[in-house]
């Protein structure tokens, strides 16, 4: 009985070669530090932990879809520059969906997902209780964060999500002030 052997091959492993790999992570660590240890008081509220939403962890579609568009409107700030300080943060007093810095600008996303434009747009669902605790809960971060004499802004980002359909993007900046009037 006769035997042959089979020789075996390594799979062709594409990777980046280790410099690359350290570089960028010697990138990473980098900028955290230097946001760390800055004296701007944007950079450092990004290493204050706050409790998250309970609808990271839910598998209610709704809770998904909203997830699924809070990360689209995180693609689409970094596509314009800004830089994601805090998501899904929980207070006692409500939820902020994304705490962002525009420059020098501290801004407070909300974020609204639909698939049905049935009611109006998304951004249109966002009414003055709704805005009113937006702001309540806008001061309680920057009291929290010791941010103070920062300009801020509350910006609302409109997501139409049709099932068979990528998604319709609407950043409407400076949506509402602390000026609004109580109903």
């Amino acid at each position: 009985m006769a035997f042959s052997t089979i020789t075996l091959l390594r799979p062709q492993q594409h990777t980046i070669p280790w410099w690359k790999r350290f570089g960028n992570f010697c990138c990473h660590i980098w900028n955290d530090l230097r946001s760390q240890c800055s004296g701007n008081p944007l950079d450092q509220c990004r290493w204050i932990r706050f409790a998250s939403s309970l609808k990271n962890v839910s598998d209610n579609p709704k809770d998904q879809l909203a997830r699924a568009g809070e990360k689209e409107a995180v693609l689409l700030l970094r596509e314009k520059g800004y830089i994601i300080l805090q998501q899904n943060i929980r207070i006692p007093e409500g939820e902020l969906d994304i705490v962002a810095r525009n420059g020098s600008v501290l801004v407070f996303l909300e974020v609204k997902t639909r698939r049905k434009q049935k009611f109006g747009k998304p951004s249109e669902t966002v009414q003055n209780a709704k805005r009113q605790r937006q702001i309540i809960i806008a001061q309680q971060f920057m009291s929290i964060c010791h941010i103070t004499n920062v300009p801020y802004r509350f910006d609302i980002i409109s997501v139409f999500w049709p099932v068979d359909a990528p998604p319709s993007i609407q950043h409407i900046e400076n949506a509402f002030s602390i000026n609004i009037e109580k109903q």
